[in-house]
């Protein structure tokens, strides 16, 4: 969102001081009214970091209040006020069950830039520090509900709900293979450093992205405006982001998607979460009523959602032409059947350079390939770590394969592809699927 200034972002010096949210659904109260998770949450995921917004201040456990963005790091913006933890605060209002951002002629105190223009915005990372609130690496579903407003004849007019990379220091802008603003750039081209879920006052989903190799922005590589009339009016934001891809969803209805498998445009690495409201002159407000990031429901017992197939009817995040069955099953409810041809694959996030064990159960006839490979960030070119034929018996029989992550850059995760195919002439039957670490 150039218009906010780029947020950019890398982790400096590659370390991160990873805090508590301490926020978990019974320590703040989900509301029961009015404002349920949306229909497009997927199933089979958890609450793991929220703000409902039920009170009279912000919560310092799960936002920072320092606004700052890696433009401002390159260009010097405020440095001394930066580095002296002076940068202006934020005008905020509490309804009890919602916060309001907002900026007008007097608040902030003073603008945040020459122009005259203010922000006020929340975030879940630190810049001056290099702290952050909430690891989110591995994606997620994040929804918030929120209404934007202008009174008067506000100008650079702006309120955004929006992802960016960490910082302070520009290797998540600045292109693989590149050197430039002091740095080597770590971000593969294609990939994005920015998602807007909205900004302005409609609809705007933005990704930002290709960059030139002397380190100028060049133009944003993926953008959609929904149309319609949302000023003053409650809008429900949301967004899908796994290994596979983006799916933006508003008020429960999906909108658009980035799923190629040619290009998988998902970050691999913790993104921070930022509200804000900009403008100069006349008044300018964000009001959100809840925000919500949720993660399917594993565990490090076992890394792969939806490993038994007990989503309901649904494969998702699987993919492929395999379907469900409760007809014959090893565990559970259900298994996955998988005609002669069908295959079924996921995409994964693990942890980079660590030795894994892939343990599955099958059934059937004739044989079951099984593939893991490691997939490079935007292109899928794979790089083969195990391609293996078993043998289908009648009844299901324990199935294990052991391999090994490739490295990463510090805070990064390592996406990869587990694929089943039915190389067989009658159907395949797959149940009970681990996925953890040796």
């Amino acid at each position: 969102m150039r218009s906010k200034s780029i947020l950019l972002a890398v982790i400096y010096g590659g370390i991160f001081l990873y805090l508590s949210s301490g926020c978990s659904p019974s320590k703040n109260i989900l509301k029961e009214e009015g404002s349920s998770t949306s229909s497009a949450l997927p199933a089979g995921m958890k609450l793991v970091w929220h703000d409902e917004f039920n009170g009279q201040e912000l919560d310092s456990s799960k936002w920072f209040t320092q606004y700052y963005s890696q433009f401002d790091y390159i260009s010097r913006t405020n440095w001394e006020d930066f580095q002296n933890n002076n940068l202006p605060e934020p005008a905020m209002k509490f309804t009890n069950s919602s916060i309001i951002l907002y900026v007008d002629e007097n608040t902030p105190e003073r603008p945040y830039w020459k122009n005259g223009r203010r922000i006020s915005s929340i975030q879940t990372y630190d810049w001056r520090t290099n702290k952050t609130k909430f690891d989110n690496r591995r994606g997620g579903y994040m929804e918030a509900k929120i209404r934007r407003n202008v009174k008067g004849n506000p100008t650079q007019v702006n309120g955004a709900f929006w992802l960016d990379s960490p910082g302070p220091d520009p290797r998540y802008f600045v292109e693989d293979g590149n050197e430039a603003l002091g740095v080597k750039g770590i971000r593969p081209r294609g990939q994005v450093f920015e998602i807007d879920l909205c900004e302005y006052m409609t609809t705007e989903v933005v990704l930002h992205g290709n960059v030139s190799p002397e380190g100028r922005f060049e133009r944003n590589i993926g953008h959609y405006i929904h149309k319609g009339d949302f000023l003053n009016k409650w809008v429900i934001h949301s967004m899908l982001w796994t290994p596979a891809g983006l799916k933006f969803f508003i008020d429960g209805r999906e909108v658009r998607e980035w799923w190629d498998p040619h290009d998988i445009k998902s970050p691999n690495h913790m993104m921070s979460i930022f509200l804000g409201a900009y403008g100069n002159e006349g008044e300018v407000s964000l009001e959100c009523d809840y925000i919500r990031f949720y993660q399917w429901d594993t565990d490090e017992n076992n890394e792969m959602p939806n490993a038994g197939f007990e989503y309901g009817s649904e494969i998702f995040p699987w993919e492929g032409l395999a379907t469900t069955t409760e007809e014959k099953k090893n565990s559970g409810k259900r298994s996955a059947v998988l005609q002669p041809g069908d295959s079924l694959y996921q995409y994964v996030y693990v942890d980079p350079d660590k030795t894994y064990k892939l343990e599955y159960f099958s059934s059937g006839e004739g044989s079951l390939k099984v593939a893991i490979d490691h997939i490079t960030p935007v292109t899928e070119q794979a790089e083969i770590i195990v391609s293996d034929r078993t043998n289908l018996e009648p009844r299901f029989t324990k199935n294990v394969v052991d391999f090994k992550s490739k490295p990463d850059h510090e805070g990064h995760v390592r996406t990869i592809k587990v694929k089943f195919e039915n190389k067989g002439s009658s159907p395949a039957y797959i149940d009970d699927i681990v996925l953890r670490k040796s």
